[in-house]
């Protein structure tokens, strides 16, 4: 009975976040939202699409069962196949339409498997002609984007799949952690950032493989020249000067001979300790901080701060990190809390924040 019930609650919680560059809005809403009226009135899923302004991102958020979001997926892509020739998409060029799904980072190593297996065999059993899992989350949140490109079919599968292999902890960390919020050209960063990385792997490898081989080559040089050349040394008037041993002089006695010897401060440079290459309890405790930010919208920004400053001055006591907050900059809704500190006062100070900003916006509603 317990578990009916816990799969009951998992479907009716169940959320999927898409994100779409702010030229594909328009293809997505249509003239006047006919295009997502009738997406919502095709599935039983809920639709949600996010306001762009000043060029930022859209997000597409679904909530439902698994069955409905695979289904809400299915409609999505179709028509996308279907607006692909008539729209500025940048995945009109490509055979398939292309899904980016977003993901807390946490869930990315189930996503993943052992090695990326999962990865690979999902592109083989699903027929999926392109699934990519983006290397770094996205700045100032904990979601990292997982690329999908394929049919509708391969598309509405692999939705299903991602979601029953990171249900149930995928409810929970959606609520938790901190979700993207829209910014100007955020995923064309991401994109350029990606296709940068990938290249710098590629030259990388070609370059370690290049070296493996001119090593082997040298190797093997080596090998044949020994082999072939082992008695073909012959001294010369240089060799032979040099094995000649020079006659012993009384000056080389060790009564007499001097050592010379180096104080610490007239060491040579090779033997001076360096602090760089120390490791110290200092080094120690930089290596273990950690840094957390998190989005609030600049209404609480001033509660949260307090009169004076008393409740972040409360919040740093209790949580024994440092706190601060960027400066209000005009037209931005939102401020950034980096947090620092240990990870146990980092995790204690972001549930501070967290139940802060809960407790406020309850007082305003």
């Amino acid at each position: 009975m317990s578990e009916t019930i816990q799969q009951d609650e998992i479907k009716q919680k169940s959320m999927l976040r898409l994100i779409f560059t702010h030229e594909d809005g328009g293809v997505l809403i249509g003239k006047n939202g006919r295009h997502i009226t009738k997406l919502k009135e095709s599935t039983s899923a809920s639709w949600f699409v996010s306001r762009s302004s000043d060029g930022a991102d859209r997000l597409v958020v679904l909530r439902g069962s698994i069955e409905e979001l695979s289904n809400a997926v299915f409609a999505l892509a179709q028509h996308l196949g279907e607006q692909a020739d008539q729209s500025r998409l940048s995945e009109s060029s490509t055979q398939f339409p292309t899904l980016r799904f977003l993901f807390p980072t946490k869930c990315i190593g189930s996503i993943l498997g052992l090695g990326g297996a999962n990865i690979a065999k999902i592109r083989a059993d699903l027929d999926v002609s392109w699934l990519h899992v983006f290397h770094n989350a996205i700045p100032f949140s904990s979601e990292r984007i997982v690329e999908v490109s394929g049919s509708e079919a391969s598309l509405q599968a692999v939705t299903s799949w991602l979601l029953q292999t990171t249900m149930p902890e995928l409810v929970d960390l959606q609520q938790t952690s901190t979700v993207y919020c829209p910014t100007k050209n955020g995923l064309r960063q991401m994109q350029l950032q990606e296709r940068q990385r990938a290249s710098c792997d590629q030259h990388s490898r070609h370059t370690s493989s290049s070296v493996v081989q001119f090593d082997k080559e040298r190797l093997s040089r080596k090998r044949s020249h020994s082999s072939l050349e082992v008695d073909s040394y012959r001294p010369t008037a240089v060799h032979r000067d040099a094995d000649r041993k020079r006659p012993r002089r009384s000056s080389d006695n060790s009564s007499t001979r001097s050592t010379k010897h180096h104080s610490p401060s007239t060491r040579p440079e090779r033997y001076v300790h360096s602090p760089r290459h120390s490791y110290t309890d200092s080094n120690r405790h930089v290596s273990s901080e950690q840094q957390e930010k998190l989005v609030v919208p600049d209404s609480i920004a001033g509660r949260l701060i307090g009169r004076s400053g008393n409740h972040l001055s409360s919040l740093k006591e209790r949580s024994g990190a440092q706190i601060e907050l960027s400066p209000r900059v005009p037209n931005m809704q939102d401020r950034v809390v980096t947090v620092s500190g240990r990870p146990s006062q980092v995790s204690s100070a972001c549930k501070l924040i967290r139940d802060s900003i809960r407790s406020f916006e309850d007082l305003e509603t």
